[in-house]
């Protein structure tokens, strides 16, 4: 199993500096074999923006390795540089497309570091004036002692932070430490730890196009019209609206108080690193995304029969009651975590609220929709056969025409 991993990079007192984030295969602890970089880096970015960076880093600057060949600016649109730093690896055939890159997240406050330093690579030495720090391994380098000295003298001279990383003895620890290192990673110092295995979210690549045109067009009706028909998406939108990039936490009833509360710019800037990530659904877990949307309309349209007021949190609540099958976590655990309104939390764990029944009723219907259940449904709902029905097939077109 692939896992994001943590390794803190400590200062010359033994205090942790920064943290880098890198993706692991759980078994050889080395990084996954022929995984795409592009990919790793998508899912490093994720995860961050889920939990949030200052968590993961308590608060100091964590750094994550990009490809330089596929940086852009937009991948760090939700990331804070307060708390999130960019290290470029594989830096081959660098352009101008890159350097505009990092001109902009420069402007924006990021920092930058350059792994695997070395004055011999030529296509590095553009990427010096632009970078914060230089990572160089203390095993793999082409420098033998003394010219590794002038190389860190040069550095400072240049007030470049200067990080040295694979050390696994005292003894490289030491000779780091004297060499004039100011910063030190390896696991002599400290072994990664896991912050998430890379089991994500799934969303539908249609959801991603939708959004876009619909904020092109400003129609902010149509957005939250989208994003609530998508289990995944809004996932992550609740998610990413809990999250520390905004200054408190609140509780939501529905998608559409979570958009007008992030605003067009910052769903647009949501989008965007969801279209980046590439976690879209595969064709076999369609028919869970169908069966979710089904349930939260159907939860929706009863709640229109005799209870009006709750056909928000009827909708949320039936899109998330396949979450286990979905997201890998129980209904009432995911609706606390997004701060779901306590009445959907409630309805999981029980059926003795009126939530809790449109959620039995939900149930039900999806299992048996022969004559007699729909008769008693529609007798304990106090309407006819027919409307039952009627709801029932307006839910299947509507999931059906989303989930194509």
């Amino acid at each position: 199993m692939n896992v994001v991993c943590k390794q803190a990079i400590y200062n010359r007192e033994g205090k942790i500096a920064f943290y880098e984030v890198f993706l692991q295969d759980r078994s050889t602890g080395a990084y996954p074999k022929d995984f795409d970089p592009l990919k790793a880096t998508s899912i490093a970015i994720d995860v961050l923006t889920e939990i949030g960076p200052q968590k993961v880093g308590n608060g100091k600057l964590v750094f994550v390795n990009v490809p330089a060949i596929f940086l852009e600016a937009s991948m760090f649109d939700l990331l804070s540089p307060q708390y999130v730093g960019i290290e470029l690896v594989e830096n081959k055939r660098l352009s101008n497309t890159l350097f505009e890159a990092i001109d902009i997240l420069i402007k924006r406050g990021f920092k930058f570091c350059i792994d695997d330093f070395g004055f011999e690579k030529i296509d590095y030495l553009p990427l010096l004036n632009k970078c914060h720090f230089v990572k160089i391994d203390i095993k793999n380098n082409p420098y033998k002692e003394e010219e590794l000295s002038e190389v860190i003298s040069i550095l400072k001279s240049l007030k470049r932070g200067i990080i040295v990383k694979n050390i696994e003895t005292k003894q490289e620890y030491e000779k780091a430490y004297e060499l004039g290192f100011e910063y030190f990673q390896g696991i002599y110092l400290s072994r990664p730890a896991l912050v998430k295995d890379t089991r994500t979210i799934s969303f539908l690549k249609s959801t991603i196009l939708q959004i876009y045109n619909a904020i092109k067009s400003k129609d902010m009706k149509k957005v939250i019209e989208v994003i609530e028909k998508d289990v995944g998406v809004t996932y992550k939108l609740l998610k990413f609206v809990n999250s520390a990039y905004f200054p408190k936490a609140r509780e939501f009833s529905n998608v559409e108080d979570a958009v007008v509360y992030l605003g067009l710019e910052n769903v647009a800037k949501f989008t965007i690193v969801l279209a980046l990530s590439d976690m879209f659904v595969e064709e076999k877990e369609k028919e869970l995304w169908r069966k979710a949307l089904f349930r939260a309309s159907l939860g929706e349209k009863i709640a229109e029969i005799n209870a009006k007021e709750m056909k928000d949190k009827a909708y949320l609540m039936g899109l998330f009651s396949l979450s286990w099958e979905i997201l890998g976590q129980k209904p009432e655990d995911i609706a606390r975590v997004l701060l779901l309104d306590r009445e959907i939390v409630e309805a999981y764990e029980n059926r003795l609220s009126l939530l809790g029944f449109i959620l039995s009723l939900i149930d039900l219907l999806e299992d048996n929709r022969d004559e007699q259940t729909v008769n008693k449904v529609a007798k304990v709902l106090g309407t006819s056969s027919e409307n039952i029905k009627k709801i029932l097939e307006e839910a299947r077109l509507e999931a059906e025409k989303f989930v194509s």
